[in-house]
């Protein structure tokens, strides 16, 4: 009997091998990454994520790196390419004619899950059974995006995440939140971002990780597309209505996790009746990448769930955005192209929005939510206790749309003075083409009178944020060679809009660009002229 029952043994393992094998079988110690080694009580280093990434590049010839940036520590950022075969630069995947995705983690240092989903999936690629998700595609990664910031560790930081792992790293990096920076791009990080990949390597998709600190929803995770605000609708508007959706078809399919539309709502006010989302500055760089006519999407894990369910939750969505990039990268490909036809040829003149509300999108939405239960204080106000209890609400007001409020014409050029270098460096920094007039000219303009400049309230990044008030006056000036002119038959059109429009809500004018000389000119008159004049 003994004998029998080792033999039947024998046959299951022999019968089991083609998942082990093919997944398991090449792995070593150290391609762990160190939340999978800690049992998910302790998340990646620095060090520990660049140690891993060697191991995985130790004996695959389809991983190549680059450096992304040298930290203000002295941190090589690194930035992953995968594609099979091989490519070892961007004219390589140009000529290759596969889309490239782009995903990064750690943007913020605290937020810790697409760092180690990002490492687990590079090597489920290279070594398990996903190989097939380089089938038609270049991807690229960087898992660790605010190196400083995630090494700043310590207990604490992140106290809202069930203190799993107990330490992690910081939100910013030196002070700046890396996610507000995408309009004035002041830190290295995003300058390197612009530079090494944006304008390099052109992606087609950026996809953005984060972990929530905000409600209580009922999802393992939430996600938003690149807002439409001033920008060519057709990106946006595949991200929301058909890909998002797929994905939340594909997740709940295959991995049964409930992921949903990324926002908050009022428990006091139970049950809630509405969701709202983030604001649609381009500040933040999934919504900068629908102005560049790119898709992007931004990706929260719950942070109220336990360390390990917020990577498997990251794990998964972007192996499903990357199954479906598989199949239909020619599409999202296609789609930006045409976008950049488009805006290149008809931007001008267009009515575009500067200012923008939140609105409900058309259909309303069920949402999970933990049970909100009111009761009574001793003073007789109202208090609310969170229970255990998932429910879904039904037939909830869904603001995951923009609209705007204030618009402006796209001029055919915006010129300024040749004195305003760093006003041309700025824009250089998003590759947006700056020339510079070869003889002197005469145009026919809007000038914008500023009457005021006012403070916003709002206080980003070390800036105490400005706005503009005042009137558009039509003139004819003369400019001068080696004045500065930015012409918007560009595919760039409507960032460049967004930046220079002086009522901008996240323009240059927001970021205090021109504050100390119209500060000066309104000390001793009555007005101004804002210094970027627009050609019509």
């Amino acid at each position: 009997m003994r004998v029998k029952s080792l033999t039947f043994v024998m046959q299951l393992l022999l019968a089991v091998p083609s998942f082990a094998a093919e997944s398991t079988h090449r792995f070593t110690a150290d391609m762990m990454t160190a939340a999978e080694r800690s049992d998910y009580e302790r998340t990646s280093t620095f060090a520990d994520v660049v140690a891993v990434i060697d191991a995985l590049a130790a004996d695959s010839p389809l991983l190549q790196r680059e450096t992304l940036l040298l930290s203000r520590e002295g941190r090589e950022v690194p930035l992953v390419i995968l594609a099979d075969p091989p490519i070892m630069s961007p004219a390589e995947a140009r000529a290759s004619g596969k889309p490239v995705i782009y995903i990064q983690g750690n943007i913020h240092g605290g937020e810790v899950e697409g760092k180690e989903a990002s490492l687990i999936l590079m090597r489920d690629i290279l070594y398990g059974d996903k190989r097939r998700l380089l089938e038609n595609q270049i991807l690229l990664f960087v898992p660790i995006y605010n190196a400083d910031g995630n090494d700043a560790m310590a207990e604490n930081n992140r106290p809202n995440q069930e203190l799993s792992p107990l330490r992690t790293g910081v939100r910013t990096a030196h002070g700046l939140d890396l996610n507000r920076d995408g309009m004035i791009v002041e830190a290295l990080e995003t300058q390197a971002l612009y530079g090494r990949v944006l304008q390099r390597w052109d992606p087609d998709l950026l996809v953005d990780l984060h972990t929530t600190n905000g409600t209580w929803h009922g999802y393992s995770l939430t996600y938003a597309p690149a807002y439409h605000t001033a920008g060519d609708e057709a990106t946006s508007a595949y991200m929301s209505e058909v890909m998002l959706p797929a994905l939340q078809a594909a997740v709940k399919r295959k991995f049964d996790l409930e992921f949903g539309w990324y926002g908050g709502f009022d428990y006091r006010n139970w049950p809630p009746t509405a969701l709202r989302t983030y604001h649609h500055a381009p500040r933040y760089l999934t919504n900068h990448m629908g102005l560049r006519n790119r898709m992007a999407i931004l990706s929260e894990t719950f942070s109220h769930d336990r360390f390990y369910k917020r990577v498997h939750a990251a794990n998964a969505f972007i192996e499903e955005i990357l199954e479906y990039t598989r199949v239909h990268g020619a599409e999202i490909r296609r789609i930006n192209r045409e976008a950049d036809t488009r805006v290149a040829a008809s931007a001008i003149g267009q009515e575009k929005g500067v200012q923008f509300e939140m609105v409900a999108r058309d259909e309303r939405l069920d949402l999970r939510s933990y049970r909100y239960i009111p009761y009574a204080n001793d003073d007789g106000s109202t208090g609310f206790a969170r229970s255990a209890e998932i429910v879904t609400i039904e037939d909830v007001l869904n603001y995951n749309a923009f609209a705007p409020t204030k618009t402006a014409t796209v001029p055919s050029s915006y010129l300024f003075s040749g004195a305003l270098t760093g006003l041309k460096d700025k824009l250089e920094a998003h590759g947006i083409w700056v020339q510079t007039l070869e003889a002197d000219a005469s145009f026919n303009v809007e000038v914008f009178v500023v009457e005021d400049l006012v403070r916003t309230g709002a206080r980003l990044n070390g800036h105490q944020n400005s706005a503009l008030q005042g009137y558009f006056q039509a003139e004819t000036r003369s400019f001068s060679r080696g004045d500065f002119i930015v012409s918007l038959d560009d595919r760039l059109a409507f960032l460049i809009f967004y930046l220079l429009e002086p009522e901008s809500d996240d323009g240059l004018v927001f970021w205090n660009l021109f504050d100390a000389y119209l500060t000066g000119e309104l000390a001793t008159q009555q007005t101004a002229e804002y210094p970027v004049f627009k050609a019509l």
